[in-house]
C-alpha cells in the first residue's frame, strides 16, 4: 500500500444479520485532493452511532457502498487548506454528521446549515463522484467550518459522542426554550437518552421523566438525571398523565403506543421525535389534534448549534458513559456487536489513531 491511501473499516454491500454475518473489512481508498477550504484531521476517537447499524444493514434504504461509518470523531488537525484561517495544525477538532455545506443558502447564513440543501455527510453521501467516509477511517477531509474546535476540559473519547448524540439531543432544549420552569419527558434511555436525562438536569428542569419500557434500567435514570420514571410495561401511574410539557422520543420501535406516550404530555404541549425507526410512525390524529398537542422533530445541530453545545457541556460536566474499544478491526467489530447486542452503556467509542491496510491477494 503507498502513503497516498486512507485506511478504513467498512462494508461492500449490507450486514446478512440473519446469517450472522455482521462484520466490517479493511478497505484502502484514495481521498479526494485536500481542498482550499478543508482541514485533514487524524482520527483519534470516534463513537459508534445506532444511524452506523441502520446504514450497515442497510436499514433506512438509503446506503452508498462501500460504506465506511462514523459520524462523532475528533483527532488533531495534520494538514489545512490555503484558505482556511482559524484552524492550524494541531488543534484538536470534532465533525458532526454534517461535513460540508454550502455557507450561502437561507439555511446556512440563519445557523441552519445542517439542512443546507446542498450540505454532504460525513458518512454515505456522494461527493464530487466519490463516497464520503467517515471517522471509521485513519484520516477524514471536512470543510473547516465543520471542524469544531473541543474544549480542554473533555477528553476526545468522551467528546466524540457528543458530536451526534449530544447535539441530536441538545436541540430540542434549544428549540423549546426548556429550562427550570419546564417538565420534560425522556423516552428511552440508550445512546442518545442517557445524554437527554443529562441536558434536563443540567437545565435545572423541575421535573424529570425517564420513559423506559421495563423497570431495568430505573437506577440509571436517575443517576443520570431523572427526577421520576415510568416503565411502559407496568402501566403509566395517573401522577404521570399529562404531566409533562415537552415530552422528547430517543427510541421507538414497532411495539411503541403513541397513544400511551401522548396521554403524558400536558395540552398544548410537544411530541419531539428525534429517533429515526425503520418501519413509519403511526399516529392517530385523535391522540393529539382535541389536546393542541404539536409534533416535532430536529436534525442535528448547526456548527455554531455544536460550538454552543460543547460550551455548555464542558461548562456542566454533561458526558457520555461510554465503552471504549480499541482501533484494530475485530476490536471495531466487537464494539458493533456490542451496541447491536443491547449491551453497550451507553456509547461505544472507537479509541486510537490509525486503521489496518486492506489486505490485496
Amino acid at each position: 500500500m503507498t502513503g497516498d491511501l486512507f485506511n478504513a473499516y467498512g462494508v461492500r454491500q449490507a450486514f446478512n444479520v440473519a446469517e450472522g454475518k455482521t462484520c466490517l473489512e479493511r478497505i484502502s481508498f484514495k481521498p479526494l485532493p485536500l481542498a482550499d477550504d478543508e482541514v485533514e484531521i487524524l482520527v483519534s476517537a470516534c463513537g459508534i452511532c445506532g444511524s452506523d447499524v441502520h446504514q450497515l444493514t442497510n436499514g433506512w434504504k438509503s446506503a452508498i457502498y462501500p460504506l465506511v461509518p462514523g459520524h462523532e470523531f475528533i483527532g488533531p488537525v495534520t494538514a489545512v487548506g490555503a484558505n482556511v484561517t482559524d484552524i492550524k495544525v494541531g488543534d484538536r477538532v470534532g465533525v458532526s454528521p454534517i461535513r460540508r455545506s454550502c455557507g450561502t443558502c437561507e439555511e446556512c447564513t440563519t445557523s441552519n446549515g445542517q439542512l443546507c440543501s446542498a450540505k454532504v455527510l460525513t458518512y454515505n453521501s456522494m461527493y464530487k463522484g466519490q463516497p464520503t467516509a467517515g471517522g471509521y477511517t485513519d484520516k477524514v477531509r471536512v470543510q473547516a467550518a465543520w471542524a469544531i474546535k473541543i474544549p480542554e476540559n473533555i477528553s476526545s473519547k468522551e467528546g466524540a459522542p457528543l458530536l451526534c448524540a449530544g447535539i441530536t439531543t441538545y436541540l430540542p432544549f434549544k428549540h423549546h426554550n426548556i429550562s427550570e420552569n419546564t417538565s420534560v419527558g425522556i423516552v428511552g434511555i440508550g445512546g442518545l437518552g442517557h445524554l437527554a436525562l443529562q441536558w434536563a438536569r443540567a437545565k435545572k428542569c423541575k421535573k424529570v421523566l425517564a420513559i423506559s419500557t421495563s423497570a431495568r434500567k430505573r437506577d440509571e435514570a436517575f443517576q443520570l438525571g431523572a427526577t421520576d420514571f415510568v416503565a411502559l410495561n407496568d402501566g403509566v401511574p395517573a401522577e404521570h398523565l399529562a404531566s409533562v410539557d415537552v415530552l422528547i422520543v430517543t427510541g421507538s420501535g414497532k411495539s411503541t403506543s403513541y397513544e400511551v406516550l401522548l396521554s403524558m404530555i400536558k395540552n398544548h404541549g410537544w411530541l419531539h421525535h428525534l429517533d429515526l425507526p425503520e418501519q413509519p410512525i403511526s399516529i392517530f390524529g385523535r391522540h393529539f389534534i382535541g389536546r393542541h398537542i404539536k409534533i416535532t422533530g430536529t436534525f442535528v445541530g448547526s456548527n455554531d448549534d455544536l460550538k454552543e453545545m460543547l460550551r455548555f457541556a464542558s461548562e456542566t460536566g454533561v458526558r457520555p458513559w461510554i465503552n471504549d474499544v480499541g482501533n484494530s478491526l475485530d476490536e471495531v467489530n466487537r464494539g458493533l456487536n456490542l451496541l447491536m447486542s443491547g449491551e453497550a452503556r451507553y456509547r461505544v467509542v472507537i479509541c486510537g489513531e490509525g486503521r489496518e491496510e486492506e489486505r490485496l491477494s
